[in-house]
């Protein structure tokens, strides 16, 4: 016969091991539910309103296709504050907390990205030129981990916009940042397009953004119409370059909405929110089970017309009526 105190010491020692069992199957349960949380990292170079479009709309993709931030997955977005340095270590803390998949958007985000790894799957945005930017060698059947969306608008969209505006202009200025590569292949595209309409192109070349001021006071006196690039610093620059055209009655044709809310006078160009929602349905597919070399670059063929009337007023320019019939009119220059 077991003694009471035999029993009681019994049931003390079933009682851990029946607590030990539970601490397992509730470490089980948190080691399944980890693996089933999807890590995205976003590296983004700066933040903008054309960039953040972007990110928005890969964010709101994935949430409409049922991958929601917080449910079953979760997205780190850091920013590198323009710092093309920076987004190396972003790109390389991504990989060793070994996410699930990197996004990453601007040129500069998605090379430090390929160069830290080639193992997970990258996708890239808002980058122009993804063949000269070494990221890959073939737009429809990208190779390795890589694929993505870009941002490229034909510069015969933005110039014939600038001539039906300006049908006298001789002289087309573009300032560019020296350092990214999206602006130096848009400047070579745009300047082997122009050269043969008979216009010349006054660069404007700068590294930074205090240098813009004075680079533009210096040329825009020989300047029929500014044309912007693609370019991250010229697209945070928006309002030091207003300031310096309205002074001087210059137009300037941009290539996003953004940029004409900001200031710009009109542009010919596509929505970021667009081809960001475009990205995250690539991601769908990639978390789905589609190999990522299986989905080819693409970007927006379609392009929106956006006009600033209240830049339009401020340069005493008329705009062809049927530009103004077949555009977004926004209004203000912030």
């Amino acid at each position: 016969m077991v003694g009471k105190k035999h029993l009681t010491s019994l049931s003390k020692c079933l009682g851990f091991i029946l607590l030990f069992v539970n601490i397992l199957s509730l470490s089980g349960c948190s080691s399944q539910n980890s693996k089933e949380m999807i890590t995205i990292g976003i590296s983004q170079i700066i933040e903008n309103p054309v960039l953040d479009l972007a990110r928005d709309g890969f964010i709101d993709a994935l949430k409409e296709k049922g991958y929601e931030d917080g449910k079953n997955i979760k997205i780190d977005t850091q920013y590198a504050q323009g710092n093309a340095a920076l987004t190396t270590t972003i790109a390389q803390n991504f990989v060793s907390q070994n996410k699930d998949l990197i996004l990453a958007i601007s040129t500069p985000s998605a090379q430090s990205a390929l160069q830290s790894t080639k193992e997970i799957p990258i996708l890239f945005t808002a980058v122009t030129d993804p063949v000269s930017a070494g990221l890959v060698k073939n737009m429809d059947s990208p190779e390795g981990n890589i694929s993505g969306t870009t941002d490229l608008v034909p510069i015969e969209k933005q110039f014939e916009l600038g001539k039906a505006i300006f049908p006298n202009a001789q002289k087309v200025g573009i300032p560019y940042n020296t350092s990214e590569v999206n602006s130096q292949v848009q400047v070579e595209l745009a300047k082997e397009f122009l050269n043969r309409k008979g216009i010349e192109v006054v660069e404007i070349p700068v590294t930074n953004s205090s240098e813009i001021e004075p680079a533009l006071s210096g040329k825009i006196k020989y300047i029929d119409f500014l044309l912007l690039p693609s370019d991250n610093l010229i697209a945070s620059s928006i309002p030091i370059i207003t300031k310096v055209a309205i002074d001087n009655k210059v137009g300037i044709i941009g290539v996003d909405e953004p940029m004409v809310k900001s200031g710009a006078l009109a542009c010919e160009g596509i929505n970021y929110y667009k081809l960001g929602y475009e990205t995250g349905l690539m991601a769908v597919e990639i978390i789905e089970g589609k190999e990522i070399k299986d989905i080819p670059i693409t970007g927006m063929k379609e392009t929106e017309l956006t006009i600033n009337k209240d830049i339009a007023d401020k340069l005493e320019i008329t705009l062809p009526e049927n530009l103004v019939k077949n555009a977004v009119i926004v209004e203000g220059d912030k």
